[in-house]
């Protein structure tokens, strides 16, 4: 059962749902999300990507997607935007100035400014990511394949944006694009999310620190 925003309210105050900072507005069934700073949009470094394949007898930018270890390989090769005076207009992402220019066929990662998800205890909600309908119409596709928060998981949530459409999106800071909808589960789970997350995404740890993780959840 999805909560509405009678429940969404009422979940935040009695802390079964953490969402920090708290929204200023509540939809009828969703809760706007904002892009974090611009230091942690990311993109792939391509060129490095494709010097390593070149060496193991790859080619460039070819990714063993089955079998490849994707904590190592991120850490590796997930760089943030050159600064300005570093920029290149003919990448398909770059950033201008406080902002991020998006070609078509451009994609990049950039973390939500919530920290989104449940404590240990009194854990029966799950929380969805999706991007928001009138964004999507441009082309513009939203935290594309794993959108599901699990139940005990606390942190900054990493989206994947990528640029599907014919126009250039330009992205700031604390734009709104995405939504949280949050639905109860039949009983909290018997273990904790805590143990691991995705690389790149932040975890408020058991002292209530903001630590960077690495990936085991996906």
């Amino acid at each position: 059962m999805f909560l509405s925003d009678r429940d969404l309210r009422w979940a935040i105050e009695s802390g079964r749902l953490i969402i920090d900072p708290r929204p200023s507005k509540i939809e009828p069934t969703s809760i706007n999300l904002h892009l974090d700073s611009i230091k942690e949009a990311k993109i792939w470094d391509l060129h490095a990507i494709s010097e390593n394949n070149l060496i193991h007898g790859l080619k460039p930018k070819e990714v063993m997607i089955g079998r490849f270890d994707f904590r190592k390989f991120s850490a590796k090769y997930l760089v943030s935007l050159p600064q300005e005076a570093e920029k290149d207009e003919n990448q398909l992402v770059f950033r201008r100035g406080e902002q991020v220019v998006i070609k078509p066929q451009g994609f990049l990662l950039w973390q939500t400014k919530e920290k989104i998800g449940t404590p240990d205890d009194r854990a029966d909600l799950i929380c969805f990511i999706e991007g928001k309908s009138t964004r999507a119409r441009t082309g513009i596709l939203i935290h594309m394949t794993a959108p599901t928060i699990h139940s005990t998981w606390i942190g900054n949530v990493t989206l994947e944006i990528a640029n599907l459409g014919p126009f250039i999106f330009v992205l700031e800071e604390n734009d709104v694009i995405a939504q949280l909808t949050v639905a109860t589960i039949s009983s909290p789970p018997v273990e904790s999310m805590k143990a691991g997350v995705t690389y790149a995404q932040k975890e408020v740890g058991s002292s209530g620190q903001l630590n960077k993780k690495r990936d085991r959840r996906r």
